[in-house]
């Protein structure tokens, strides 16, 4: 049903806490679902310098957010926020359709983080 790297990312998940200072905060809940997101990022010169998470969802919701954790540190905001679910459930190796949902979680939260 998983692929191994949402097994991976589910059962390793990475950039898990919180930052101690963070520049931006954001939070988004899939209504559907219930799932959670909270991404802290530091933010140098719009580029995501740290990122930590932390998740309350389902299988889904939570190695899709590690996963994007990882594809978005090192990027500037703008590309960061340019990342699609297409892209996210590419990286993980797909997604049963019912879940990919709670796939998008993760990308609500960054967007509600830079809201400008």
């Amino acid at each position: 049903m998983y692929s191994q790297t949402v097994k991976d990312h589910f059962a390793n998940p990475r950039n898990v806490g919180e930052l101690e200072n963070p520049d931006r905060i954001g939070t988004a809940k899939n209504q559907a679902d219930g799932d959670r997101v909270q991404l802290h990022l530091s933010v140098r010169d719009r580029v995501i310098v740290d990122i930590r998470m932390k998740v309350m969802g389902c299988v889904a919701a939570i190695a899709a957010t590690s996963c994007y954790s990882e594809l978005i540190k090192g990027q500037t905001v703008e590309n960061a926020l340019a990342i699609s679910k297409e892209t996210l459930v590419q990286a993980l190796g797909g997604l049963p359709e019912n879940k990919i949902r709670c796939s998008l979680t993760c990308i609500d939260a960054l967007k509600n983080a830079f809201p400008e």
